[in-house]
């Protein structure tokens, strides 16, 4: 894994089949009540294990949509840790989901979930942290080519324009950064990414 912010670190696996990397995200503790949260987690290598052992293990795991469990299974029994997906979600997964959230919840005690209204499924959710001026992005928006946000494939969405409106919405929230599930991360000036995506498409 390599840090990418203070106490945020990222490792990747990438995907043959649709030419990008599926990311995880590891965050350091930020509340006393929750642990070390890990979210989207792709198969990690031995050497981010170790790396995540030597941080402190993993307590916390987030799912931002039905699509995104990945390693989850996993990486709870590893560590011990407790799954929390969206309610709209979660009972469409074969998983033991621990926790569940909807909009304008908490999750792990400094996120603010989001949930992106008309995407590809129910409950995808943003993941708002903005302390931080940073947006943890599921599905709704992949980062491809680096620097720009797009959609997924049309035929993945129910109506594609109604998906536009729901991400409309994220424009209201403070944020600079962009750490998107699929694609490359933008570190900065991630809004105006959005606003571009948005207004050209």
């Amino acid at each position: 894994m390599r840090e990418i912010f203070k106490d945020v670190y990222t490792w990747a696996r990438f995907s043959e089949e649709h030419g990008l990397n599926f990311n995880g995200w590891f965050i350091l503790r930020q509340h006393p009540l929750f642990g070390n949260l890990s979210i989207d987690p792709p198969p990690p290598s031995e050497a981010d294990l170790d790396q995540m052992k030597s941080l402190g293990g993993v307590q916390e795991i987030v799912i931002t949509n039905r699509n995104h469990v990945r390693w989850s299974r996993e990486l709870q029994q590893r560590f011990g840790a407790k799954i929390g997906m969206h309610a709209a979600d979660a009972s469409t997964v074969d998983l033991a989901v621990d926790h569940q959230f909807e909009d304008g919840h908490m999750v792990a005690g400094f996120l603010h979930a989001v949930t992106v209204p008309n995407n590809k499924s129910s409950g995808e959710t943003a993941l708002h942290w903005p302390e931080r001026k940073l947006l943890i992005l599921g599905d709704a928006l992949i980062g491809k080519p680096s620097g720009w946000l797009t959609l997924l494939a049309p035929e993945k969405y129910a109506d594609v324009a109604l998906a536009k409106e729901g991400i409309q919405t994220l424009l209201g929230l403070e944020f600079d950064a962009i750490l998107v599930g699929d694609g490359e991360p933008i570190l900065k000036n991630g809004k105006e990414a959005m606003g571009r995506f948005l207004k050209e498409h």
